[in-house]
């Protein structure tokens, strides 16, 4: 995970997220609790693909760190 210094535009997500990845939600967490504007996935060694796959609506669900 690398932090970025803007937030991403939707249209760059697919290119700096791997969400597929079982640490998706770990790094996510750490990010927002650091208080990151985002953060890329794109050159991450650590990526290992999940077999499960968070969906969009479920994105959409969970609450942002700020928004508690």
């Amino acid at each position: 995970m690398q932090k970025l210094d803007h937030e991403l535009q939707f249209q760059e997500i697919k290119e700096h997220r791997k969400d597929d990845c079982v640490h998706y939600e770990t790094c996510l967490s750490e990010a927002s609790a650091l208080l990151w504007p985002s953060f890329s996935c794109k050159n991450c060694s650590n990526y290992a693909c999940s077999s499960r796959r968070m969906e969009s609506y479920q994105r959409a669900c969970t609450p942002l760190a700020w928004e508690a």
